[in-house]
């Protein structure tokens, strides 16, 4: 049996272009001048709770932001030990969420999966150690969520969807009580 020459050249066209659809649109993520680690940085340093404002038609700081939603971020940084975050989470909407500075999610956590409204949360890097995690730890580290990061650098998202457009103070206050700083052990 013979294979005709100009079908194989077709066939291997549309296999060779699908290749280079894979590769292009894995990689295109990676070559993106201002990916969501970059606009966030030009807001604030690291380590540090920002209240982003309102989406408005034409005013997102990030792509897809809702309007109906309120949002916070921190960049956090490792290098120098654990970083603490605070927050009162006035209802079960609410949604804490870590990044990598890439944008995969390792961990969120819901309002409704929360025991309490006041959360404390430490993002440690692998190897560190927080001293509430310890056996020995005091009662009151029951409190306290300790998240090992896979990553020494990474963004903290905050978000709170409104009930109403009446609620939106009351979620912009609760947010501004946000924290995100470095970890000590006195909280």
């Amino acid at each position: 049996m013979r294979v005709r020459l100009p079908g194989l050249y077709i066939v291997l066209c549309l296999v060779l272009a699908g290749l280079i659809h894979i590769v292009a649109v894995l990689t295109l993520p990676m070559l993106a001048p201002k990916n969501a680690n970059a606009r966030l940085a030009a807001l604030g340093p690291v380590n540090t709770m920002i209240e982003l404002p309102a989406a408005a038609p034409g005013r997102q700081v990030m792509p897809m932001m809702a309007p109906d939603v309120r949002y916070a971020v921190c960049r956090f940084d490792l290098a120098n030990g654990p970083i603490r975050l605070k927050a009162t989470i006035p209802d079960d909407l609410w949604l804490i969420a870590l990044y990598t500075p890439e944008g995969d999610n390792f961990y969120s956590v819901a309002g409704a999966d929360m025991k309490r409204a006041d959360i404390d949360l430490v993002i440690a890097a692998s190897d560190q150690t927080v001293e509430e995690a310890s056996v020995d730890a005091p009662e009151t580290s029951d409190e306290v969520v300790v998240v090992n990061s896979p990553v020494t650098e990474g963004i903290a998202l905050i978000r709170a969807p409104l009930k109403g457009p009446s609620r939106a103070n009351r979620a912009e206050e609760a947010l501004k009580a946000t924290s995100c700083g470095p970890y000590t052990k006195s909280g």
